[in-house]
């Protein structure tokens, strides 16, 4: 049986307003982690809210999608069970400037993908990008 749910967190390009940014990409690895330690043990917004101080996003646009995983996380329990840990997939590296780190979700019945991608412009880390989904083929090199 396979499902599909997408679940774009966030997709925003840099521009929006100033963020928290990481020293190296062990910090923003780091960060990642404790998002997904968070998760993984059905605390998803608490993981959420450790992204918002090195986000782009603007204040009112985080609140409003946190606002909106209360709808969320019940259909997510309900298709998925619970919670059961999550794996490390991989790092991957464009130039100086992109870093992308790609996480399972680990669940009873289905397993999520986790992507953060950390931009830098000059010196340090930004996160410019994050979301879920279920679209688990999608990593599987054809």
């Amino acid at each position: 049986m396979k499902y599909f749910i997408s679940i774009l967190i966030f997709s925003v390009s840099l521009s929006v307003q100033a963020a928290e940014s990481l020293s190296s990409k062990e910090d923003a690895q780091l960060l990642a982690e404790a998002v997904m330690e968070s998760v993984s043990k059905d605390k998803l917004k608490d993981g959420l809210e450790k992204l918002r101080p090195y986000t782009v996003v603007p204040v009112a646009e985080f609140d409003v999608q946190m606002g909106q995983m209360d709808m969320k996380i019940p259909a997510i329990a309900q298709r998925f069970g619970k919670s059961i840990g999550y794996d490390f997939v991989e790092e991957e590296q464009l130039g100086e400037s992109l870093i992308q780190y790609v996480y399972l979700q680990k669940f009873e019945k289905h397993v999520m993908v986790w992507r953060f991608i950390f931009y830098k412009p000059k010196d340090k880390w930004l996160l410019n990008t994050w979301y879920f989904n279920d679209q688990i083929q999608l990593l599987f090199k054809h």
